[in-house]
């Protein structure tokens, strides 16, 4: 289920962030851009940036905003640096604190204690990384654009040769080592979580969403649709974009959609159109629903809410569940709410983690049975004392019955075994000098006569005979 929530009602908000139960973005309503932040859990909007020049493009990680700013660079205007506010300490701090305002800083993301950014200076651009803990600034690359952090890893799209040609590429910090990862050449605006990335790519003439797997070093195409999609991001297993959602471009039809990795499955998360500029984090979404970039636009989130798995409820059954021994005892796990694992006792010292086991029980006695079932809501079991009740074996005592004892030849004779204590081999005398092993044969007798017919059966515990003399008159035809 998909619940959607208002978030701004200024009709100038647009480029949210989402960290925890914090949504940040850029506002315009008071006549320049500045910086707010929502609290999901106070329900308290708070303006950040108060300043008078222009900031933008924020990003969030714990209790650290970023955003660039344009109030050092008065009256340069088409400059900005980065700033950041610390929620915890309430200050607010020049990212790097010794900016000469020789270039442009823009477009920042962070992670942990580390902030990367574009560089923009001339006709060319660049990416940085400014560490708070250290704070050192390290330049990264030149000819790059739109950075993303997580870790130790800075992804971003950068030009390479003099064709226009642009790709993903992958800085760690750790190794100090760049990482192509696509050659399409048309490549850009990528995000990047764990061991995924996840990027825009126009190779088929429209803009699809691929993913790369760092483990696997395998390429994944998310999208393959006529529409164009953009502005992805990724939150462990779930990806989220813009998608135009028709074939006309317009602002109306454009929506959020998200793909579970997972689940392989894909989904429309903004009920309406005119969304873009996701982000994600856990199970909420955050966009922009507007007319257009910055016109009428407003912050919207969508919960996402995944059914959560009961703890199960342990039950069986079991047949028989009296006997003689060796008594086969079939057991059915009739559990409620979906366990995954079961673990049975059988109280003769056996155990068994198949679901519905099949059990013989070798001595007399009686037996508890116990099963213990589990999913990822908890552990359930059941016990159920002397259950199972193991007999001991008798030698068995021979008996039967015959029907019809007497008529005319050719005479058939259906015979019943009606011994006790559980035999296992019969062996049959007709009388007539033939035999039968089978429990209960049937022999037709040809000619006329008396016939004594005997039983042998046998079990583990020994054999008894049963004789009936003249038990059997077959009269002339």
């Amino acid at each position: 289920m998909i619940t959607e929530t208002r978030i701004t009602t200024s009709r100038h908000a647009q480029y949210p962030k989402i960290y925890n139960n914090r949504i940040v973005w850029e506002d315009g309503r008071n006549g320049n851009w500045s910086i707010y932040m929502y609290d999901l859990s106070t329900k308290k909007e708070t303006h950040i940036s108060t300043n008078e020049s222009s900031q933008r493009s924020p990003a969030i990680y714990g209790n650290k905003i970023v955003w660039e700013d344009e109030s050092h660079m008065l009256p340069y205007w088409d400059l900005s640096d980065i700033h950041m506010y610390d929620l915890s300490t309430k200050k607010e701090t020049q990212i790097p604190p010794n900016f000469d305002g020789m270039v442009a800083e823009v477009a920042p993301a962070i992670y942990s204690d580390k902030i990367v950014w574009q560089d923009l200076y001339d006709e060319d651009s660049g990416v940085s990384v400014y560490d708070l803990s250290t704070k050192e600034e390290t330049f990264i690359t030149a000819d790059a654009y739109s950075p993303d952090i997580y870790g130790n890893r800075i992804v971003y799209y950068a030009y390479r040769n003099e064709n226009s040609a642009h790709d993903i590429y992958m800085y760690d910090l750790s190794t100090k080592k760049e990482t192509r990862i696509t050659n399409s050449g048309s490549a850009g605006k990528p995000a990047i979580y764990g061991n995924r990335i996840v990027w825009a790519d126009e190779r088929s003439g429209n803009a699809d969403i691929y993913m790369y797997y760092l483990s696997t070093k395998k390429e994944t195409q998310i999208t393959s649709s006529p529409d164009w999609q953009r502005s992805p991001a990724i939150y462990e297993n779930r990806i989220v974009w813009e998608d135009d959602g028709g074939d006309d471009d317009g602002w109306e039809n454009h929506g959020i959609y998200m793909y579970d990795i997972s689940t392989n499955q894909k989904m429309k998360i903004s009920a309406k159109g005119s969304a873009y500029q996701p982000a994600i984090y856990g199970n909420k979404i955050v966009w922009q629903y507007g007319e257009g970039y910055g016109e009428n636009s407003d912050i919207y989130m969508a919960t996402i809410e995944v059914s959560q798995p009961k703890r199960p409820v342990a039950a069986f059954s079991a047949k028989p569940t009296s006997g003689k021994t060796p008594l086969k005892v079939q057991f059915t796990d009739k559990s409620s709410n979906s366990p995954t694992s079961w673990k049975w006792t059988f109280g003769d010292g056996k155990t068994s983690t198949v679901k519905n086991p099949v059990h013989t029980y070798s001595k007399a006695g009686k037996y508890t049975v116990s099963l213990t079932v589990k999913n990822t809501a908890g552990t359930s079991t059941k016990t159920i004392k002397n259950y199972i009740v193991v007999n001991s074996l008798k030698a068995p005592v021979a008996t039967f019955s015959a029907k019809p004892t007497s008529g005319k030849a050719p005479l058939n004779v259906q015979f019943t075994d009606k011994s006790s204590n559980s035999p296992t081999s019969w062996k049959w005398s007709f009388g007539d000098k033939t035999y039968s092993t089978s429990q209960n044969p049937s022999h037709t007798y040809s000619k006329a006569g008396k016939y004594t017919v005997s039983l042998t059966v046998k079990n583990a515990k020994g054999s008894n005979t049963k004789t009936i003399s003249g038990y059997i008159v077959v009269a002339k035809k």
